[in-house]
C-alpha cells in the first residue's frame, strides 16, 4: 500500500467520511489548481479541512522498485551520479533549468529529476551522500522508464540521520595512467597544473559555445582535459585540487588521449590531497631542446621572419621563423591564430604557450599553434635582442669547411648554375606539410590517411661556389621566389601558357648566373646525391 493509500484510510476512519467521499474531495482540491496539486497535496489538504493531523507520523518510505507512475512517495536513496543543472527554453520562450541525481537503494535505481530552484540541489550533493527526498512523483522519463521528479510540493534533505541501512557506492576514481581510449563515465581526481581560460567560439548552427582546457595530474602521470559550455565557466585555478566526474576519453591535439568534460559531467572541489611535488612556476623550453611530438610547449623568443596568412583547403595559416640564444625554430599558425603574423615584425619579442611539435619536411621539429595555443607580443620579456640572437646562433664558414649537420651557417659566394632538369613545382599536404602525390581523381596524404586539397610549393636548386669550392643549395618557397624573384602564382602561370615546366628557370638563368649571393641556412648528407647539400633557411 503507498503512502497516499495509508493517508487516505486514516483520513476515512478519523473523519468519518466515506473513502469515495474523500477521494472526491481530493478530486475537487485537484481541479482547483488545475492539475498542478499530487495526490500527497491534495489528501494533505483534505486531511487539514478535517483536522487530520500527519505531523507526528513516521514518513513512509517507498522502494525504490516500488515506484508507479502518476503517485507520490517518500523516498531514501545513496547518490551513484550527479549531473550538473543545465538550462532549456520553455515553448513560451522562458527559460528553465533541471538537473538530475541517480538514487540507490537495496532494491535497484531510479533517476530523481530537479526542476528550477531544486535544481541547484546537485550542486550541493556528492556521490555515496544520501538523498531523503518526501513527496517526489513517479513518471515516465527517457525510453519509457520510471523516474523520480520533485515538485514544489517535494522537501529534500541530504544526509540525515535515519536508522536505515543504504548500500555502499564503490569508489571508481580511475588513476590517469589507466585511462583508456574511448573510456565514458571517467570519475578522477587530480591537481590542475596548467589551466587556459575560457574562450569563445561558433559552432555550425551559429549558436556560440565555450572551451577551457586544463592539464591534469596525479601521482601516475599527466592527461589534457577539455571543458566545454557551463563547465568551461567554472572558476578554476592553478593548483586546485579537483574531482571530474563522468568524463569522456578520446584522442585529441597530436594523438594524444585528452578528457572531455560537457553538460553531463561535474567538476567539484576536493578535500582529498594527492601526493605530488609543488607547481613550480613556467618554465620556458629552449628552442634547441626541442625535439618531435612534444606537447605543452612554452617559450620565449624573437621573431627572424614572419610569413603572411594564406589559405588552404579548411582555412587560413601563416609561419614565423622565431629564435632565441640556443637556436632557430619554424612555428605554424593555424586558422585564427594565422592573423597575429600581420602585426609581427622582424625583433619582436613573442611569448608562446600551449604549443605542440611536428616533423617538417626535412624531419626536422616545428612548432604548430591551434586552436588551444597562446601568441603574444610582449616587448617586457627579458630576451636578448635580436642583433645578439642572430650574432649568437650564425657562423659563417667557407665552403669547404661545412661538415654534415652543421645549422645557423651563413656562407657567402655566386651563383654559377640553376638545375634545370628537377621540377620546380611539387604538390604539399596542408596539414602536416608533407610532400604528396596524385592518385587517381585527387591527392592523398599517406602521414595523414586522408584526401586533401593540395598546396602548391616551389623548390629550387642551385650551386652555389665561393673561392674554396662549391655545393649543392636546396631553397624552398619563399626564398625560391626570392632567388628566381617570381611568386608560385606566376610561376604556375608560366608553365601554363608556355607549356614548358623549366621556363621560369631558362627566363631566370640570364639574371641569375653570377649573381653574388649570401645563404643562411644548415648542411645536410644526401643519400640520392651522395654529397653535402645546403639547405636555405633564408638567402640574402
Amino acid at each position: 500500500m503507498s503512502e497516499v493509500e495509508q493517508l487516505i484510510e486514516k483520513v476515512v476512519k478519523e473523519s468519518g467520511k466515506s473513502e469515495k467521499e474523500v477521494r472526491s474531495l481530493m478530486e475537487k482540491r485537484k481541479e482547483a489548481t488545475h492539475g498542478l496539486l499530487s495526490d500527497y497535496g491534495a489528501i494533505y489538504a483534505v486531511a487539514k479541512e478535517f483536522g487530520v493531523g500527519f505531523n507526528n507520523e513516521k514518513p513512509i518510505i517507498t522502494k525504490l522498485s516500488d515506484i508507479e507512475l502518476q503517485k507520490a512517495f517518500n523516498v531514501v536513496g545513496r547518490v551513484k551520479a550527479v549531473y550538473p543543472p543545465r538550462t532549456f527554453e520553455r515553448k513560451d520562450g522562458s527559460k528553465g533549468k533541471f538537473s538530475s541525481i541517480v538514487l540507490i537503494d537495496d532494491s535497484g535505481e531510479i533517476r530523481l529529476t530537479l526542476w528550477d530552484n531544486n535544481s541547484e540541489i546537485a550542486d550541493n550533493v556528492s556521490k555515496r551522500d544520501i538523498i531523503f527526498a518526501k513527496n517526489v512523483y513517479g513518471r515516465a522519463g527517457m525510453n519509457n522508464e520510471t523516474e523520480l521528479h520533485a515538485t514544489s510540493l517535494t522537501n529534500i534533505r541530504i544526509n540525515p540521520e535515519l536508522d536505515m541501512d543504504i548500500p555502499k557506492i564503490k569508489e571508481k576514481t580511475m588513476k590517469i595512467k589507466d585511462i583508456k581510449e574511448n573510456a565514458n563515465s571517467v570519475d578522477i581526481i587530480c591537481r590542475i597544473s596548467e589551466y587556459y581560460p575560457v574562450t569563445e567560439f561558433e559552432r555550425k548552427d551559429s549558436s556560440v559555445g565555450y572551451r577551457a582546457s586544463f592539464v591534469a595530474e596525479d601521482e601516475t602521470g599527466k592527461i589534457r582535459a577539455v571543458l566545454w559550455d557551463d563547465a568551461a565557466k567554472k572558476t578554476l585555478t592553478n593548483g586546485d585540487f579537483i574531482r571530474l566526474e563522468n568524463a569522456h576519453a578520446r584522442k585529441g591535439l597530436n594523438e594524444g588521449l585528452e578528457l572531455h568534460l560537457g553538460n553531463r559531467g561535474r567538476i567539484m572541489p576536493t578535500e582529498e590531497k594527492i601526493k605530488l611535488p609543488s607547481i613550480k612556476s613556467e618554465k620556458d623550453v629552449k628552442i634547441a631542446d626541442i625535439t618531435t611530438n612534444m606537447s605543452n610547449i612554452s617559450l620565449a623568443g624573437r621573431v627572424l621572419e614572419a610569413y603572411k596568412p594564406r589559405a588552404y583547403s579548411k582555412g587560413m595559416m601563416s609561419s614565423i621563423m622565431a629564435g632565441d640564444e640556443s637556436g632557430v625554430i619554424r612555428i605554424v599558425l593555424w586558422d585564427e591564430k594565422s592573423n597575429i603574423t600581420n602585426e609581427l615584425k622582424k625583433g619582436d619579442a613573442i611569448k608562446i604557450r600551449n604549443t605542440y611539435s611536428r616533423s617538417n619536411l626535412d624531419n626536422e621539429p616545428e612548432l604548430h599553434i591551434g586552436k588551444y595555443g597562446e601568441i603574444s607580443i610582449n616587448p617586457d620579456l627579458k630576451i636578448p635582442p635580436i642583433a645578439e640572437i642572430e650574432k649568437h646562433l650564425i657562423k659563417e664558414k667557407k665552403i669547404i669547411d661545412l661538415e654534415n649537420k652543421d645549422r645557423y651557417i651563413r656562407i657567402n659566394g655566386k651563383i654559377v648554375d640553376i638545375d634545370n632538369n628537377r621540377r620546380l613545382l611539387y604538390m604539399t599536404c596542408p596539414y602536416c606539410n608533407k610532400k604528396i602525390q596524385h592518385q587517381d581523381l585527387g591527392y592523398y596524404c599517406e602521414p595523414c590517411d586522408q584526401e586533401v586539397d593540395p598546396v602548391p610549393n616551389m623548390v629550387l636548386s642551385l650551386t652555389m661556389e665561393d673561392d674554396t669550392g662549391s655545393i649543392r643549395a636546396i631553397a624552398f618557397k619563399d626564398n625560391a621566389e626570392k632567388i628566381l624573384d617570381m611568386d608560385v602564382e606566376e610561376v604556375m602561370n608560366l608553365i601554363g601558357e608556355t607549356q614548358d615546366e623549366f621556363r621560369p628557370i631558362t627566363d631566370a638563368k640570364e639574371d641569375i648566373i653570377d649573381q653574388s649571393i649570401t645563404l643562411i641556412g644548415r648542411v645536410k648528407y644526401s643519400d640520392f646525391s651522395d654529397r653535402l647539400e645546403f639547405i636555405i633557411d633564408e638567402a640574402v
